[in-house]
Parts: structure tokens; sequence; C-alpha cells
């Protein structure tokens, strides 16, 4: 069974993780751009999940114990009045509470409006990092505001739910950013055994679109990081690591007549013939039929 996928938008996926929660939030609104709840529990336990969309925790009171499971490594906080999480989305998670959780701020941001931010922060291709924070003023405020505005019935509109929501989305990016360029305690390559996995892996699905995430799954590890320790131990990054693999296939079965082109190219994982080929001969310096052509040139050595 795979991992569950929750997104708070769908009151039947807020019940499964949230039950019976009597907080405000921004349902009742019918906010798009950020999804908020005040969330007040003594005992707290989820299943591992993954959230659509960049979630974003905001601790109100202090003193609250809790094992959080991110991409596989479980980790013990303890939580106190502006203590943070940030998860980026889709990220594999799983939080028990071994004391009262208390009160916190719950927000997730959708994807495609932090990917609209990060472009005009000018960050391509934004994944995101897990970060964890003892404090976070600038968080802290920020869910606070959004909490007031819910509290006196949301006087200001749909387009403060787009403020915040961009305005939040900027701080996940901001923070993001000054992680990678601090950070430099993170493990810099990918083992032989995890490299291994990932070819098999590719290997198997050569004919079906290859994600990212769906690599970063193999060896438990968020996208983010997984790009950045898949090109260390590499070379490549995973999409041109992916189109060799594609290639190279592709090479294979064109040293017979056994398929035509177009059978071969949507084996390997192109679309159709002409994308093939344009790949192939960027690739190798030939199209796929001179390629073969040129294969049966070859003389064949009798012993």
């Amino acid at each position: 069974m795979g991992l569950k996928q929750f997104n708070f938008q769908h009151e039947d996926d807020r019940q499964q993780l949230l039950a019976d929660n009597d907080g405000r939030g921004s349902r009742e609104f019918g906010w798009q751009s950020v999804f908020f709840e005040r969330v007040e529990k003594d005992h707290f336990e989820t299943i591992e999940h993954a959230l659509t969309g960049h979630y974003l925790m905001v601790k109100l009171n202090s003193a609250s114990q809790a094992n959080r499971r991110v991409d596989g490594t479980v980790r013990k906080e303890s939580q106190n009045r502006g203590s943070a999480v940030y998860l980026p989305h889709n990220c594999p998670h799983q939080v028990s509470y071994t004391s009262p959780l208390g009160k916190l701020l719950l927000m997730t941001i959708p994807e495609k409006l932090v990917s609209s931010v990060a472009e005009e922060m000018g960050v391509s291709r934004f994944h995101g990092h897990p970060l964890f924070f003892k404090q976070n003023s600038l968080l802290l405020e920020t869910a606070l505001a959004i909490d007031n505005e819910i509290g006196d019935g949301n006087p200001h509109g749909p387009m403060f739910a787009e403020f915040y929501g961009k305005a939040l989305a900027a701080q996940i990016i901001c923070e993001n950013t000054r992680r990678v360029r601090t950070d430099n305690t993170t493990r810099s390559t990918l083992t032989t055994r995890q490299v291994r996995w990932i070819d098999e892996y590719i290997e198997s699905n050569l004919s079906n679109r290859i994600f990212v995430d769906d690599l970063a799954r193999q060896v438990a590890l968020s996208p983010f990081y997984f790009c950045r320790v898949f090109k260390s131990a590499t070379g490549d990054s995973p999409h041109a690591y992916i189109l060799r693999k594609r290639i190279e296939y592709a090479s294979q079965l064109l040293q017979s007549n056994e398929y035509s082109i177009l059978e071969i190219a949507l084996s390997s994982g192109f679309s159709d013939a002409s994308n093939f080929s344009k790949q192939f001969k960027k690739f190798t310096g030939q199209t796929p039929s001179h390629y073969r052509r040129e294969f049966e040139k070859r003389p064949i050595f009798l012993i």
C-alpha cells in the first residue's frame, strides 16, 4: 500500500487528520491561497502521510514534546511558543505527541503558489527542504495575523488570503535558500547501494514517466535534498541521468530489426518517434535510423 496523501482543502482528508478539532479555520471562507486552522488538542498522533501543499506548523503554547518522522528519519522535538516546522509538498511525515499538544497554528500553501512566488524571486525548480525552528518570530507573527483575521470574520476578504499566502511562500523560500548556503553538515553523496536501488527503479520504469519525487522516495529523502546528493554521487542531474539510461536502452534495441523506431521510442520512455530521434541525435550524434544502419555494417568475426 502506498503512502496516504491528504489535502486539507478536502473536508474528508481534514477530518481524518484533525478529527473533532473545534478550532477556527479558513475553510468557511473558501480561501484557496492558504489553508489555515487553529488546532487545540491534548493527545495527537497521525499515520505516516504526505500533504498536498507546503506545510507550516507554528506553536502557540510552551512545553510540548513530540516525535516526528520526516523522510524516514525520527527526531525528538521540545516545542515552545514560536517553535515552527516546515515540510515541503508531498514530504513523507508522521508525528506523535508524547505530552499534551496544547495549541498550534497549522497552514498549507499550494504547490502552484509557492512555485509562482519562487519564479518571481528568481529561484528555479524550488522543491523545499524540511526545516525546524526552535523560535521563528516572523512565522509566529504572520500566523497570528491570519488567526486574528479569521477571528474577526475575515473582514478583508479573499485578497487577505492571497497576500498572506504569498508572504508565507516567500518566507519558506528565503529560509530554504539560507539553509542551503549555511548547512555544512549535510551528507554530500549517496551510498553505492542507494545508487543501485535508483538504477533498478529507473531500469524497471523506462517506459513510464519518472519524476524526481519517485527517485527520492527510493532512498527516503526529500526531492530537494535528493537532487543535491544525487549529482554529487553520479555527476549528472536526475533528468540527465534518466535520459542517458533511456538512450542506452534504446541503443541496445536498435542493434536488431525486431522493433520499429516508434516501438523503441515508446518502450524507452519517449512520447513519440520525433522526440526520440531529436534526443538520440543530441546524445549520440546520429539519428536512430543511421545508428541502426551503421551497426548493421559492422563486420562479424567468426572464430
